[in-house]
């Protein structure tokens, strides 16, 4: 097929802008547990809630075999579909864990008091060790090296 020939073939076809959530923020996709982790190339919730809405029903099984930081898991449990993601990267399946599993709010907000004290503490009275990872400069800033170095501390 030539280039001209493709052109002509994709000019037929229409294009359904909707798709592109390009009105969509960054606070529109963090909702949930969506934002608790930035990874890249992961997909906006608002594209697999719509996927899974149109192609599955209640209680059908989703599987992504790329499940990253567990998107589709999330939208899922969120629709009412059981769900099974896979991932070759721990830190995905970690973060995975982190965004499908439930939490009490009353225990949530506790830890988050006690942790929040702890680094304040540490930040102004202990010097600690940044951690050595060949990617720890990609997926964390440098004051959320010192916070996790403070929380892992010895």
């Amino acid at each position: 097929m030539s280039k001209d020939e493709i052109k002509k073939l994709l000019s037929k076809i229409k294009i359904d802008y909707s798709w592109s959530f390009a009105d969509k923020t960054r606070k529109d996709t963090a909702y949930i547990t969506h934002g608790y982790h930035r990874y890249p190339a992961k997909f906006i919730p608002q594209i697999v809630s719509r996927l899974v809405e149109k192609y599955t029903t209640k209680n059908d099984l989703v599987v992504d075999p790329f499940g990253g930081c567990g998107t589709t898991l999330v939208e899922s449990k969120v629709l009412g579909r059981k769900s099974i993601g896979v991932d070759i990267n721990p830190v995905a399946v970690l973060i995975t864990k982190a965004k499908i599993t439930p939490i009490s709010p009353i225990k949530l907000e506790k830890a988050f008091i006690e942790l929040k004290n702890k680094l304040n503490f540490y930040s102004e009275h202990i010097k600690v060790q940044l951690p050595i990872h060949d990617r720890i400069d990609y997926w964390f800033k440098p004051e959320e090296k010192r916070k996790l170095a403070f929380i892992f501390k010895k």
